[in-house]
C-alpha cells in the first residue's frame, strides 16, 4: 500500500510540473497584470457589407507586434496590419485609408494597474467607416464598459453599454460594436438616421500555427524527458524495495 501510495504521488508531481510548463504557452499575451484575447501572429478575418454603394469586401486583420511600451506610460502595446482581399489577383493588399496606410499600425495601449486603456486615433478613423478598428479589449476580464470609458475619456462622443454591446453616438450617426467572451469585435454595425449604413461581420480568427507547432514541440521534449525521470525514480524505489524484502 505504501508503493502505491508512493506511485500515486509521484505521478501527480509529474502533472503538477507539466501544467506549469503548459499553462503559459495557451494564455493570450500578457504584460504583468495586462493582458488581451490574442498572440503575436494572430489574425482575424471579416467580411464588410456596404449597403450604400452594395459591394461585400473581406478583410485581415494581423496582430504583428504585442510587446511592452514605455510612454506615455508603461504598457502593454500592440500594433496591427489591416489587408483587403483583391477578388482580381486573390491576395490580400495592405488597407489604405484617407492616405495612411495600416500596415504595423499602433492599435491600442492598456494598463490594467493604472486602469489606463486608449485605442490610437487611426483606429477610430476606421471605426468611423465601418472597418472595427476597436477590434480587441482586454479579456482580465472582458468589461465591455473599457471601451464607453476610452469615449468618454478621448473622444467628444458618447457610448451606452449593454450586455456585450457598446453604442456609440456620433452625431446622427450610431456605430454599434458587439464583442464575443474573449474580448473579439465580432460585428460593427454603422446607422445614419437608424438605416443601416454598412456591417462588418466576423469570419474566423487563426492563431500562429508555426508558433503553436513550435510550443508544443518543446513541451512534448520536456515532457517526455521528465517522463523518463520519474520512471527511473519509480524504478529505483521499486527494485530497491524488492532487494530489502529479499535480504
Amino acid at each position: 500500500m505504501k508503493l502505491k501510495n508512493l506511485i500515486l504521488g509521484d505521478v501527480l508531481i509529474f502533472f503538477l510540473i507539466l501544467s506549469s510548463f503548459i499553462s503559459p504557452i495557451f494564455a493570450h499575451f500578457k504584460i504583468g497584470d495586462s493582458k488581451v484575447p490574442v498572440d503575436e501572429g494572430d489574425f482575424i478575418i471579416y467580411d464588410f457589407d456596404d449597403n450604400v454603394a452594395p459591394t461585400v469586401s473581406r478583410f485581415k486583420v494581423e496582430f504583428v507586434n504585442l510587446f511592452k511600451i514605455y510612454e506615455p506610460i508603461s504598457a502593454l502595446g500592440v500594433n496591427i496590419t489591416i489587408s483587403e482581399l483583391n477578388s482580381t489577383t486573390n491576395r490580400y493588399e495592405v488597407l489604405i485609408v484617407d492616405s495612411i496606410k495600416y500596415q504595423n499600425q499602433a492599435c491600442l495601449v492598456y494598463n490594467k494597474t493604472l486602469q489606463f486603456f486608449r485605442y490610437e486615433q487611426y483606429m477610430s478613423n476606421l471605426l468611423m467607416q465601418g472597418y472595427g478598428g476597436y477590434f480587441i479589449i482586454p479579456n482580465d476580464p472582458v468589461d465591455v464598459n473599457i471601451v464607453k470609458g476610452f469615449i468618454e475619456g478621448y473622444t467628444n462622443w458618447t457610448a451606452n453599454v449593454d450586455n456585450n454591446t457598446a453604442t456609440i453616438d456620433i452625431a446622427n450617426d450610431q456605430v454599434i460594436l458587439t464583442y464575443n467572451e474573449q474580448g473579439i469585435l465580432i460585428k460593427e454595425e454603422v446607422k445614419s438616421n437608424n438605416e443601416i449604413i454598412s456591417t462588418l461581420t466576423f469570419i474566423s480568427i487563426t492563431g500562429n500555427q508555426t508558433k503553436d507547432i513550435g510550443d508544443l514541440d518543446i513541451v512534448l521534449i520536456v515532457s517526455i524527458i521528465i517522463l523518463i525521470a520519474v520512471a527511473s525514480i519509480l524504478i529505483n524505489k521499486i527494485t530497491i524495495k524488492k532487494s530489502k524484502y529479499s535480504q
